[in-house]
């Protein structure tokens, strides 16, 4: 139903990625105030080493300021300017409404625990951020931080970058125990576990999925996905087990950005198509890169126009 409303309207799909940001802020300076801060919790990424930070700065004059919202948007500055050279003025600036969301949501939600159990503090606070980068993710957004990093250099070398922020992790949850114990970098660790679960259950991280999409519009459906992605597709032939009425399945393998954009090709070809999303444990042979991808789209582009300019000659 959402996906065919935002295929009917187009401007729908800014609206949503505008409430998703606003829903994530809101979710992230929540988890942050209510339950990690008072916790001597950390969060991932960018924002975890923001926390570090202000344990320096509330000694200092600039405490009011230097908050650990103010700081997580300071850090993402020099990665938003990376993000606009490498990634696109568009994903930029919807990054860029989710940063400075994490950070005002932070600095307005007081800063207050509501159970002093360090390992409650550090579930719920897993949840509630996890939900939040998890929703993100969904609609083709970004958090920010460590994952612009990943992204870039995933395009750059189409490699899984994901130790990258399992390094700065692993530093964060050092520091924690360096600062407030051991115990407490063990908890963080839960903290940062339980994130990842809530956003996989939302959202693949860095996976490759399969889709089949039931449809008898097979034409229209498969124009419509390569006018969005570019992906290759194979075509199946199916049978209705209770009608058995002849109908095509195409299978389409896909990353998990590309899901969303997915979804409204099918529902602008086909709103009555059906389409089961499954999560691939391994691909063999050429899957395209972003970077690939946007190559191949050039040569396309230039192969069109070379061919209506010599049309019109």
């Amino acid at each position: 139903m959402l996906n065919r409303i935002i295929s009917e309207k187009p401007w729908a799909n800014t609206v949503l990625q505008i409430a998703a940001a606003i829903f994530a802020s809101i979710c992230f300076g929540f988890a942050l105030n209510v339950f990690l801060i008072p916790g001597n919790i950390y969060s991932s990424g960018v924002t975890g080493i923001a926390q570090l930070l202000t344990v320096f700065t509330n000694q200092t004059q600039y405490a009011a300021f230097l908050t650990t919202g103010t700081l997580n948007f300071i850090l993402n500055v020099p990665l938003l300017i990376l993000s606009y050279y490498r990634l696109g003025k568009n994903f930029t600036f919807m990054t860029l409404i989710v940063v400075a969301g994490i950070s005002i949501s932070a600095n307005l939600f007081p800063i207050g625990g509501i159970s002093e159990n360090p390992l409650l503090n550090a579930i719920t606070g897993g949840v509630v951020s996890g939900l939040g980068i998890g929703v993100t993710i969904k609609v083709g957004m970004s958090t920010g931080g460590t994952d612009i990093i990943s992204i870039v250099i995933s395009r750059m070398t189409g490699m899984n970058v994901g130790s990258l922020s399992f390094i700065i992790n692993l530093f964060i949850m050092a520091a924690a125990g360096l600062l407030f114990g051991w115990e407490y970098a063990l908890y963080t660790l839960i903290s940062i576990y339980v994130s990842s679960r809530v956003v996989d259950s939302i959202h693949t991280n860095e996976q490759v999925i399969t889709t089949f999409i039931v449809t008898n519009q097979t034409e229209e459906v498969m124009a419509s996905i390569f006018n969005k992605i570019v992906r290759g597709a194979t075509i199946l032939e199916g049978q209705g087990g209770y009608s058995k009425d002849k109908r095509d399945v195409v299978m389409v393998v896909i990353n998990r950005y590309e899901i969303h954009d997915l979804q409204i090709a099918v529902a602008e070809a086909d709103p009555n198509a059906f389409v089961n999303i499954i999560q691939s444990l391994k691909v063999s042979g050429r899957f395209l890169s972003r970077d690939q991808q946007k190559s191949l789209r050039k040569e396309v582009a230039q192969i069109e126009l070379e061919t209506t300019n010599t049309n019109e000659n």
